[in-house]
């Protein structure tokens, strides 16, 4: 969000974290995809493009933070390795499913010390522009953040080797 309050410049950007710690290390990630629901908020409205493209960027989270404490002042470092597009919003209320974040979630799982979820960002953090949301906090649990992934993992053994495929959602 790059928006005004009051007259006064208002900059946010969205933090979202899931556990993937049942996913093993060395195990190669086939897909991941995940969806953001869009809803009118009470308090920020809906996505808007007023002064231009309100596209956004997904990063991996490289350091750790609190959903209570975070501010602008003390948001944690991200790494733009791997960053996802999110095209600009054609319509107020617009869903993103299925985005693929695989490789993003391949470097969570490669470097589980220096990853602590995604950061949304726009990509021009000019006022009248920006993307709303449902976070884990709404109400309504359909419009959620989701993570689906699916990954291998290879174990061998005196024998064989077996590949071992695993959904998780």
């Amino acid at each position: 969000i790059s928006w005004t309050n009051g007259g006064t410049p208002v900059d946010a950007r969205g933090l979202i974290d899931f556990d993937l710690s049942s996913i093993p290390n060395g195990a190669t990630i086939s897909s991941a995809n995940l969806s953001l629901y869009s809803y009118d908020s009470p308090a920020n409205n809906t996505h808007s493009t007023q002064s231009g493209s309100n596209e956004s960027i997904i990063s991996r989270v490289t350091n750790s933070w609190d959903e209570n404490t975070v501010t602008w002042d003390n948001q944690p470092s991200f790494s733009s390795q791997n960053q996802v597009s999110l095209p600009a919003s054609t319509n107020s209320i617009q869903d993103y499913l299925n985005i693929d974040v695989k490789y993003l979630v391949q470097d969570m799982i490669n470097d589980p010390d220096n990853s602590f979820g995604f950061l949304l960002k726009l990509v021009t953090e000019q006022f009248y522009r920006k993307m709303i949301f449902a976070s884990s906090d709404n109400s309504d649990p359909t419009l959620h953040p989701k993570l689906e992934v699916c990954y291998s993992l290879i174990t061998s053994s005196s024998d064989n080797n077996n590949n071992i495929d695993v959904n998780i959602f």
